[in-house]
């Protein structure tokens, strides 16, 4: 259940990153989550960052999931609001269809514009220790637009370990982005940790810095690292995540924590 749980919000902890990569198993009971985020970072030329969300999960006992929540976030002298929906389902046979979308609007230097970001893909299990995973997400922040689709290769290693590369191209706008990505994920009982980093040419829309002018095709080098634990009905985890392009440079810190409020409890 935790898995699913990451599938589907890891956008919201670590979107620059492209982390979304495990594969959700099905859940074997109806369950509830609340799970609240935020986020605080520094930016090149003493600029800030930060922001929050707060979701509400359910797992069904058929195995979908189900996800709505809000999203405010700031860069710079840009802030955007966002209404999130998240949901899969599973096809048997070791598939999952899912499906994602975040909308709003904001203001940036003073100018209003639209925040569309949607995405939907197909996780399959093609062996007990392989699944892959494709996806197509659409973009379309400020004056960034474009089609963004990725492959994914999720490989458990062992039992708690999952190494998780994935590779995205863009097409039909101007993200003009080439992003590959590798994470590594520990799942112990009651702890885990992350870490991992992506490379390639981006657009600002991508890394979520609305408002701040790239060069075209700047090359982003990005690590991010990991952990999280478990209390009682709560899962916490801290993300450390930066972002290095030749233009600018940028730190962020994101506390997540989940609470299960109805059936279910973390293993």
């Amino acid at each position: 259940m935790k898995k699913a749980t990451r599938v589907l919000c890891a956008a919201m902890a670590v979107w620059g990153a492209g982390v979304a990569a495990a594969d959700p198993p099905a859940a074997s009971e109806t369950s509830q989550r609340l799970l609240f985020s935020a986020d605080g970072g520094t930016l090149t030329g003493d600029h800030g960052a930060g922001g929050g969300s707060a979701t509400w999960l359910a797992n069904f006992a058929g195995g979908e999931v189900l996800g709505l929540g809000l999203e405010y976030q700031s860069v710079a002298d840009s802030h955007w609001t966002l209404g999130n929906f998240n949901g899969s389902v599973g096809l048997g046979h070791g598939a999952t269809l899912y499906a994602e979308a975040h909308e709003g609007s904001g203001q940036n230097a003073g100018e209003s514009f639209r925040y569309t970001n949607l995405a939907g893909g197909l996780i399959s299990k093609v062996s007990a220790w392989m699944s892959v995973q494709l996806e197509e997400r659409y973009l379309d922040i400020d004056k960034d637009y474009g089609h963004l689709p990725k492959v994914g290769l999720n490989l458990h290693l062992s039992k708690p370990l999952l190494l998780s590369l994935s590779y995205a191209h863009s097409f039909g706008g101007n993200l003009g982005t080439k992003l590959g990505t590798a994470r590594l994920d520990y799942y112990g009982p009651g702890f885990n940790w992350l870490v991992g980093g992506a490379y390639g040419p981006v657009a600002p829309a991508v890394v979520n810095l609305v408002g701040q002018t790239l060069a075209p095709a700047e090359t982003l080098r990005e690590g991010f690292i990991g952990v999280g634990k478990t209390f009682g009905r709560t899962d916490w985890q801290l993300i450390g995540d930066y972002q290095d392009l030749p233009s600018l440079k940028r730190t962020t810190i994101t506390l997540n924590c989940t609470w299960h409020i109805a059936g279910g409890h973390p293993q």
